[in-house]
């Protein structure tokens, strides 16, 4: 992989030296600043290029993180989760205002207890037409597609993040446990949820232990967006993108550009301003600072530290520069970066102390360049050492793709070889008992790596994610959630007239 000077431009946030493989390390890699680009899958494309430009309206979003999966169950990140959203929906949807709306539900039913959910399915909802269908025309959405994602969440092989917001379901920690633990299927005797039931094709009722007020946003997150038991048990290689949404993934260009059609078959079409939408990932900020400085990105709804440190002033407000084509919005909820210690790792009490002070050490480098209404410092109580001498001269962290862990992480590192020790962060995106740090991500509703909240922090810092996006663009609406996007009622001028 590239390799480059820390410093050496605003584009690399972290460089670590490559290390060989030695007794009891794990591999490290250098941080790539260019996306690795795979061979192109399907690059046929729905639109030709002498479509009439004066009728065709294409966003095209930029985002520094990759698409790790459309495997809803596989989302780790806000870029994955905005991304599902154009292809699924769920039995509801939040709205810009945190309003909980209907999606292929129509209606739904609230016990007087609060514990029980009756929820009545729209009867003109189908799924995208596919191969993976037998007649390659997308069917009918039933109820019993809703009971099957539901308890595929509890699924040995699938992570635990969307089953643990639903925990609360009658049943489904039973099936989740049996499933996880009983290793021979021919011994397992949970056939699915309890709590959830599909008496007929257009009705399904969730049965709950006790209250739960965030129970319907937590259906509105994009881990609980319905799609075919086919999807899953698809003949291709992965997971099959076919949902219900306003958008249809067209086509992918390696693993950087995907580009999604309007679905004429989402039961809301007429909602729908945008002809297509490009996703085009990238690592590198500076590059898609200047793809947004061409044109060729309209829409980044997530900021990294060297974008922000760009295109902001120090009170986080537009630099003068970009007001008169440029929109900014900072939302009020934040997503929590903590910095860990791996138990597992064996470090002594002696050395976690060390490590915590040196971390807060390191905390004006990095958040002296930052807004504070973007970035903060999230204190917490901590006791000064005297002695912060590490006695090894190696440690390890498991990799982040987020651009803020990697450029704390980068400085971090700074401050840790002034003590003579030097920081690789690994090729490994779990912890192993050779690994001694790890970042975990905390969002509203969503928590990211929730299997290592017990580790010992030590330090953790908010970030409140920032979006920018060209002036005219219209409908563009947020809320408070970071991995929430809508593009319903968006629009912007057609490619003749786009500047």
């Amino acid at each position: 992989m590239k390799s480059s000077n820390l410093y050496k431009n605003l584009a690399v946030f972290v460089l670590f030296a490559i290390l060989l493989w030695g007794c009891k390390q794990p591999e490290t890699v250098v941080i790539d600043d260019e996306p690795t680009t795979m061979a192109p899958s399907d690059t046929t494309e729905q639109y030709s290029s002498n479509k009439d430009d004066s009728d065709f309206r294409k966003l095209v979003i930029g985002e520094y993180q990759s698409i790790t999966s459309f495997d809803p169950l596989l989302a780790k990140n806000g870029a994955t989760m905005r991304t599902l959203q154009l292809i699924y929906e769920g039995l509801v949807r939040l709205d810009a205002n945190e309003n909980i709306t209907p999606a292929v539900a129509k209606k739904w039913e609230i016990s007087n207890d609060s514990l029980t959910y009756k929820f009545t399915l729209n009867s003109d909802i189908y799924y995208q037409d596919s191969d993976i269908f037998s007649t390659g025309t997308g069917r009918r959405l039933l109820a019993q597609d809703v009971k099957y994602i539901f308890e595929r969440m509890a699924k040995d092989g699938n992570p635990s993040t969307a089953a643990k917001l639903f925990w609360n379901i009658k049943g489904f920690e039973p099936y989740y446990q049996e499933q996880h633990n009983v290793y021979e299927p021919a011994k397992r005797t949970l056939t699915g949820v309890t709590g959830i039931q599909a008496p007929n094709d257009s009705t399904v009722v969730f049965e709950l232990h006790e209250k739960d007020s965030k129970f319907l946003k937590k259906l509105a997150t994009p881990y609980a967006v319905i799609y075919p038991k086919e999807a899953a048990n698809s003949r291709q290689q992965s997971f099959a993108p076919i949902g219900t949404g306003p958008f249809t993934l067209s086509s992918q260009k390696g693993d950087s550009t995907f580009i999604f059609a309007k679905s004429e078959k989402y039961h809301a079409v007429k909602d729908i301003q945008l002809n297509r939408v490009d996703v085009i990932t990238s690592n590198s900020e500076s590059k898609l600072m200047r793809n947004i400085g061409t044109g060729d990105i309209h829409f980044l709804p997530e900021l990294g530290p060297n974008i922000i440190r760009n295109v902001t002033s120090s009170e986080g407000v537009l630099k003068t520069g970009f007001t008169n084509r440029y929109n900014l919005t900072t939302r009020n909820n934040f997503q929590q970066i903590v910095l860990r210690s791996n138990p597992s790792a064996n470090l002594a009490d002696k050395e976690i102390s060390s490590l915590r002070q040196l971390a807060y050490a390191n905390a004006n480098t990095y958040f002296n360049q930052l807004p504070e209404n973007i970035v903060k410092l999230d204190s917490i109580s901590s006791t000064k050492q005297a002695d912060t001498t590490l006695s090894t001269n190696r440690l390890y962290s498991v990799f982040s793709d987020d651009p803020f862990a990697r450029t704390y992480l980068g400085n971090l590192s700074k401050t840790l070889n002034g003590q003579g020790v030097t920081l690789g962060m690994t090729e490994f995106h779990t912890p192993t008992r050779d690994i001694e740090l790890l970042v975990t991500h905390h969002a509203p509703l969503i928590s990211i790596n929730n299997n290592f909240t017990n580790y010992p922090e030590l330090f953790r810092f908010r970030v409140y994610p920032t979006a920018l996006y060209l002036n005219n663009i219209t409908g563009l609406n947020f809320n408070q959630h970071s991995w929430w996007l809508d593009l319903r009622g968006v629009s912007l001028p057609s490619l003749d007239k786009l500047n």
